[in-house]
């Protein structure tokens, strides 16, 4: 349904870790976190590249003088692999407390759908005429 289909890449970052995100899905689709605190949104680039889902950001190299630096910094890019059963045209985002929620409906013929079960009178023979 949705899966990573490449690394974390940050240009300037010593640690081995990548950046933090949860996948959750809901009841109507999928909701993906992204931590990117210190980011600002102006500099979040988005985008949907047919099946994918493309991050981008940006953080602004130390200001002069830092004595201590334990904040990454540079361009993270971080790539989604949006299965057939997700909306891509109806994605929406939002960025609030340094979190990036990004959620993705579930495509309409993907979703549940109650089966009406008729009946046929004229299909059932009669005890008249057995």
């Amino acid at each position: 349904m949705f899966r990573t289909i490449d690394p974390y890449r940050n240009l300037s970052h010593t640690s081995e870790r990548g950046t933090e995100y949860d996948v959750v899905r809901t009841e109507d689709g999928v909701q993906v976190h992204v931590d990117i605190p210190g980011i600002d949104p102006a500099h979040v680039d988005l985008t949907v590249d047919g099946r994918s889902l493309v991050l981008r950001a940006d953080r602004p190299a130390r200001a002069e003088g830092t004595v201590v630096a334990r904040r990454r910094t540079g361009t993270l890019h971080r790539r989604f692999h949006l299965g057939e059963q997700l909306d891509a045209d109806r994605l929406e985002a939002d960025y609030a407390l340094g979190v990036l929620t990004v959620t993705i409906p579930f495509a309409e013929s993907a979703k549940p759908r109650k089966v009406l079960v008729g009946t046929t009178a004229d299909a059932i023979p009669s005890s008249s005429e057995v």
